[in-house]
C-alpha cells in the first residue's frame, strides 16, 4: 500500500482553521480528533478511533500508542492535568510523543522527547502548529551551533599568521603558491603554529601546570619580542628530551617531555616581534579547555593560501555541519537507545515515586537496565569510525567527543540505578583511539590530524574525571599509526581500515568536490584509475571516486558511510553515470539532506551548496529524507535524493512527450562582430536601406531579462552576393574572419571564408518559445517567452518553434519547474537547462483537446498579466521577493491547470509532484521500449 505523502505546512494550517467537520463544535473532546486530522490522519481513521479500534479503551480519553494522547476537560487548571498525565502509568507505558489537554478554548501540550511544552488558544492553533509535527512522523533536527571561543581562536591565529608570514617576508608568488625558496619556511611556520596550538591547550587543561607556556613568555622574554625565537626553540627542543640534564635552563627545564612525534624534529623558528609576542600572548590568554581541537581544521585554512586550497580541494567543515552526518548515520540511534533506556529508568522512578514500587524492586528492576548499558558500551568499543579524506581530522575529533560524551551518560545512568550497597567501578573509557581512522593526502593536516584526536582525547579523559575520578596519564603522547599520509584513490581501504562484514564501521567525510574542469592531471589520473571501464566517467565530479570506493569498501557488509557532496553528482546526467550502476551493487541509500547551503568559521569561508548522502548494505535501516531541518521517513531514496525508483532520467534526442521539438539557439562564433546596438542598426538602415533584410532582433539571456534591444546580422548565403559593397560591413566581417581563422577548433576555421554566415544555424521563420539556457536558483518559475517570427535566438538559449502558448504553458508551470531543478545542471549556483534532459524527458500525458484550450487560456493570461507591467522587465517581475501578486495568481491558476493533468492530482508538495512526475516517465520510456 503506497504511503501517503505528507501534507505541506498550507494544507496544515487550512485543516486547523477549519476542523473535521462531524465533530466541529462538539467542545473540548473534539480538539484531539481534530488535531490528528490536521496532521494527515483520514476521516476512515478518525472514525476507527472514536469506535475505539487502535485506541486504548482503558483510558479515560484517547491515548493511541507510541503517538498521541489527548483528554478534554472542563476543568481550567490545564496545568495540573497535563502534570498528571504525564505521571500516569498508562500513559508512560503507551509512550507517545506528545500528551495535549483541553478545555475547548485554550490547549497545553507536552512532547515527551524533547521535554518542551506548547500553549496556545485553539483558535489560534493555525498560527503556530510546529510543536505537533511529530503527528506525522516529522521529527525535529537538532544542530549544534559554533562556538563563539572557537571563531575568536580561529581569527587570532590566522592574524598571528599573517603577522609571521609578513615580518619574516614569506611572499606568494604570481601563481598563488609560495616561492619555491619559502617552501621549507613556510612548512617550518605550519609546523610552528601547531606545537603553539599544543601549549595553548597543556597549560589550561592540566597537562602543563596552569598557565606556564603564556607566563613564562610574559615573564622571561623581552617585549619587542627580539629574543622570542630563541626562547622557543629553546622550550620546544627541552620537550623531546626525556632525561634532563644539569645543564638545561630551568627556565625551559620547567616543561615537561612530550614526545609523541610533536617535537622530534628541530625547525626554523621564525622571526618576531613586538606585534607577534603580543598575538601569542593574546591567543593563550583565550580559554582553551573548552575550544574544540576541529579549530586545527580553522587553522589550516588560515595558513594555506586560497588558490592552493582551492587546487588540493580542501574543505574545512564545522561541527554543526559534521553533526549532519554523523547524526542520523550512527549517533542518533545509539543515544536513542540511552533514551530509550533513560526513560525506561525515569519510569521506575515515577513509580517507586507513587508507590507502585518499591526500593528493593526498583532496584532488581533497574539491573536489567544496567545489563543493557553495559551492552550498549560494549557495541560502542567495538565500532570503527574512518574518515577516507580526513584533512585536519575534524569528523574523527567530533565523532570521538560525541561518543565519549554518550559514554558518560550511559556511566551516569549505570550509577543511578546502582544502589548505595553496591559500587560502580570506572576503570578507563571503552572509547579508544584506536577505533579511529582516516587518509590524508598532504603531510601537514596528517600531522595535524593525530595531534588534534589525540588533544581530544586528553579534554575528554579530564572530562571522565571530574565526573567519575578516573585519573589517565596525560603524557607522554602516543603515536597514532592508523591515521595514514596517502592517495584515498589509489589506497586499500581495506588495508587501512580492515573490516569484516560482521563489523560496524562507519566512514564519513568531506571528500573534495572538484568538478571535471577543475581537475588537475594527477586528480583526472585518479579518475581513470577508480573508473577503470566506465562510460562517460570524464564528467563525473572527482568527489565521485569516494562515493564509488565506499561502495566497494561497504558492499556484502553491515559497514555504513555518508559523505558530504555538492549537488551536482546527485542532478542531471551525473546520476545515470554515478548512481545507476552504484545502486546495482546491493547498496541502498540510507538517508539524505537535500540541498543546502552551508559555511563554516574558518578564515577564507567556503560557503557552497551541498547534499550528504548515506549508503548502507546489509544494514537494515528506516529511511529518511532531510530538508529545511526536517526529517521525513520514506520508503526508498534514489539517485536524485528522490523518494522513487531507481532510475536514471536519460539524455532524450527527442520528445518523450507529445511535444514539438526544441533546439539550441545559433552560434556566431564571431567575437561579438555580428551583433549590433540598436542606435548602430538604425544607423546602418538609414545609409543602406538593403540591410534591412538581413538585420534582425537577436535575443540572449540579458536581452530576454533586461528588456535590452540587440540585433545581429542574418545573412543567407544568396543574399550576400546581392547586397553590394558596404564598407562597414566588410569591417566587421573581416574581423569575423580573422577571429575564426585563428582559432583552434576546425569547425570554427572552416567558416572563415564565410563570415557572413552564424557556424551554427537553427533559425526559422516561424513564431517560437524562448527558454533560457541559465537562470538564477532564486526564482520560483524560470521566466520563458513567447515570440514572433523574425528573432534570432543566442547559443545561451533554447527554441521551440510552433510550440505556442500551449507549449509556453506546460514549460512554465511548476511541474516543469520542479523537474527542470532536479535535472538540469549547475552553472556556479545558478540552474543550467539542458534539452535532452529537462525538455526532451518531461513526462507530460496525453490530454483533451478541451484540457489543451485551458492550458492555453491561463498560459495567455499570463502573458497578458506581465504586460501590466510595462515598466519592469523580466528579471524584476520574477525577483521572488518582488513578483507581483496578480502575475503568482496567474502562474498558480496555471499550474492549477496543468497539474490537474496528472494522476493523483491534487499534490500535496514538491516531492509528491515529483513522485508523480518519476513514476510516469517510468511507465511513458517502458511503453517505448
Amino acid at each position: 500500500m503506497a504511503k501517503k505523502a505528507q501534507l505541506g505546512y498550507k494544507e496544515i494550517e487550512e485543516r486547523l482553521m477549519t476542523p473535521l467537520s462531524p465533530w466541529r463544535g462538539a467542545g473540548g473532546e473534539a480538539i484531539g480528533y481534530n488535531l490528528l486530522y490536521a496532521f494527515g490522519k483520514g476521516e476512515r481513521d478518525i472514525q476507527r478511533y472514536r469506535e475505539g479500534k487502535g485506541v486504548l479503551k482503558t483510558f479515560d480519553g484517547l491515548l493511541i500508542k507510541g503517538l498521541f494522547c489527548y483528554r478534554g476537560t472542563t476543568t481550567t487548571r490545564l496545568a495540573s492535568e497535563l502534570e498528571h498525565l504525564k505521571r500516569d502509568v498508562q500513559v508512560l507505558k503507551a509512550a507517545p510523543k506528545i500528551v495535549a489537554v483541553s478545555d475547548g478554548q485554550t490547549l497545553l501540550a507536552y512532547d515527551l522527547r524533547e521535554k518542551d511544552t506548547y500553549e496556545n488558544k485553539v483558535d489560534r492553533l493555525y498560527c503556530d502548529f510546529a510543536f505537533f509535527y511529530p503527528l506525522m512522523d516529522v521529527e525535529r533536527v537538532h544542530y549544534v551551533e559554533e562556538s563563539p571561543a572557537d571563531i575568536k581562536a580561529a581569527e587570532k591565529l590566522a592574524k598571528l599568521h599573517d603577522e609571521l608570514r609578513a615580518y619574516n617576508e614569506f611572499s606568494y608568488g604570481k601563481s598563488g603558491k609560495a616561492e619555491r625558496r619559502y617552501d621549507s619556511d613556510l612548512h617550518d611556520l605550519n609546523i610552528f603554529i601547531t606545537r603553539l596550538l599544543f601549549c595553548f591547550f597543556a597549560e589550561d587543561t592540566g597537562i602543563f601546570e596552569e598557565n606556564l607556556f603564556t607566563s613564562s613568555i610574559q615573564r622571561f622574554t623581552k617585549p619587542d619580542g627580539s629574543d622570542l625565537s630563541q626562547y622557543l626553540d629553546e622550550t620546544f627542543n627541552v620537550m623531546d628530551i626525556s632525561f634532563r640534564r644539569s645543564d638545561i635552563p630551568s627556565i625551559v627545564k620547567q616543561f615537561p617531555y612530550v614526545n609523541g612525534g610533536l617535537f622530534s624534529r628541530r625547525i626554523q623558528i621564525p622571526r618576531m616581534g613586538q606585534r607577534a609576542r603580543k598575538l601569542i600572548i593574546e591567543c593563550g590568554e583565550l580559554d582553551w579547555k573548552d575550544i574544540n581541537p576541529d579549530i586545527f581544521g580553522s587553522m589550516i585554512q588560515a595558513v594555506v593560501n586560497p588558490e592552493e586550497r582551492a587546487s588540493q580541494g580542501m574543505h574545512y567543515t564545522s561541527v554543526p555541519n559534521i553533526m549532519k552526518v554523523i547524526n542520523p548515520l550512527f549517533l542518533d540511534e545509539l543515544r536513542g537507545e540511552y533514551n530509550k533506556l533513560n526513560e525506561q529508568y525515569e519510569q521506575k522512578l515515577q513509580m517507586k515515586k507513587i508507590g507502585a514500587l518499591g526500593n528493593k524492586q526498583f532496584y532488581d528492576d533497574c539491573k536489567a537496565i544496567k545489563r543493557k548499558c553495559e551492552a550498549l558500551l560494549k557495541r560502542m568499543s567495538r565500532m570503527k569510525f574512518f574518515d577516507p579524506a580526513c584533512g585536519s581530522g575534524n569528523f574523527l575529533i567530533i565523532t570521538y567527543k560525541s561518543l565519549r560524551f554518550l559514554e558518560m551518560d550511559i556511566l551516569n545512568l549505570e550509577r543511578k540505578c546502582t544502589s548505595q550497597s553496591e559500587l560502580l567501578l570506572v576503570d578507563a573509557s571503552v572509547i579508544s583511539l584506536s577505533q579511529f581512522y582516516g587518509i590524508e593526502l598532504l603531510d601537514f593536516p596528517h600531522e595535524v590530524a593525530m595531534l588534534s584526536l589525540w588533544l581530544a582525547e586528553h579534554q575528554m579523559s579530564t572530562k571522565l574525571n571530574a565526573e567519575f575520578g578516573v585519573n589517565t596519564k596525560a603524557l607522554p603522547l602516543k603515536n597514532i599509526t592508523q591515521i595514514v599520509c596517502g592517495n584515498a584513490c589509489r589506497l586499500d581501504w581495506n588495508t587501512v581500515c580492515p573490516h569484516t562484514p560482521e563489523e560496524e564501521v562507519f566512514v564519513f567525510g568531506n571528500p573534495p568536490y572538484l568538478g571535471s574542469a577543475w581537475q588537475d592531471k594527477l586528480q583526472k589520473e585518479d579518475m581513470t584509475f577508480v573508473f577503470q571501464g566506465f562510460k562517460n566517467y570524464k564528467n563525473l565530479d572527482y568527489i565521485a571516486c569516494w562515493f564509488w570506493k565506499g561502495g566497494e569498501y561497504i558492499k556484502n557488509s553491515y559497514a555504513q558511510y555518508a559523505f558530504v557532496t555538492t549537488n551536482s553528482i546527485c542532478q542531471g546526467e551525473q546520476v545515470s553515470m554515478l548512481w545507476e550502476p552504484l545502486l546495482k551493487e546491493n547498496v541502498y541509500i540510507s538517508f539524505a539532506h537535500q540541498s543546502f547551503k552551508w559555511s563554516n568559521n574558518a578564515k577564507y569561508n567556503a560557503g557552497v551548496y551541498c547534499n550528504i548522502v548515506s549508503l548502507c548494505s546489509l544494514t537494515k535501516k528506516d529511511i529518511f529524507l532531510y530538508s529545511n531541518n526536517q526529517a521525513r521517513r520514506v520508503e526508498h531514496l534514489n539517485g536524485y535524493l528522490m523518494p522513487a525508483n531507481d532510475i536514471a532520467i536519460g539524455r532524450l534526442p527527442e520528445p518523450l512527450s507529445d511535444l514539438p521539438p526544441i533546439c539550441k539557439g545559433s552560434m556566431g562564433r564571431d567575437n561579438g562582430n555580428l551583433l549590433l546596438e540598436e542606435n548602430e542598426r538604425i544607423e546602418l538602415i538609414n545609409r543602406y536601406p538593403q540591410l534591412n533584410d538581413v538585420i534582425k532582433p537577436f535575443i540572449g539571456g540579458a536581452e530576454f531579462m533586461r528588456g535590452l534591444k540587440r540585433y545581429c546580422f542574418w545573412i543567407p548565403e544568396e543574399k550576400y552576393k546581392t547586397l553590394g559593397i558596404i564598407p562597414e560591413l566588410e569591417r566587421k566581417l573581416s574581423k569575423v574572419t580573422e577571429f575564426r581563422a585563428n582559432s583552434d577548433a576546425p569547425s570554427t576555421q572552416a567558416y572563415a571564408d564565410r563570415p557572413y554566415l552564424f557556424v551554427q544555424r537553427t533559425y526559422r521563420d516561424e513564431p517560437f518559445v524562448y527558454i533560457p539556457q541559465v537562470t538564477s536558483e532564486r526564482r520560483n518559475y524560470v521566466p520563458i517567452g513567447l515570440f514572433e517570427n523574425g528573432t534570432i535566438t543566442s547559443d545561451k538559449a533554447f527554441s521551440v518553434y510552433n510550440g505556442g502558448t500551449y507549449v509556453f504553458g506546460i514549460v512554465s508551470s511548476l511541474m516543469h519547474m520542479i523537474w527542470f531543478r532536479t535535472f538540469g545542471g549547475r552553472l556556479e549556483l545558478r540552474y543550467s537547462y539542458s534539452s535532452n534532459m529537462c525538455y526532451n524527458s518531461f513526462p507530460f500525458p496525453k490530454i483533451s483537446s478541451e484540457k489543451k484550450a485551458e492550458i492555453e487560456e491561463a498560459a495567455e493570461n499570463v502573458l497578458v498579466t506581465r504586460e501590466f507591467y510595462p515598466d519592469k522587465t523580466l528579471a524584476d517581475l520574477y525577483a521572488p521577493d518582488k513578483m507581483p501578486q496578480d502575475l503568482r495568481e496567474a502562474h498558480a491558476k496555471l499550474d492549477d491547470i496543468v497539474e490537474s493533468c496528472y494522476p493523483g492530482y491534487p499534490f500535496a508538495s514538491d516531492e509528491a509532484r515529483l513522485e508523480c512526475l518519476f513514476k510516469l516517465y517510468e511507465k511513458m520510456t517502458a511503453n517505448k521500449k
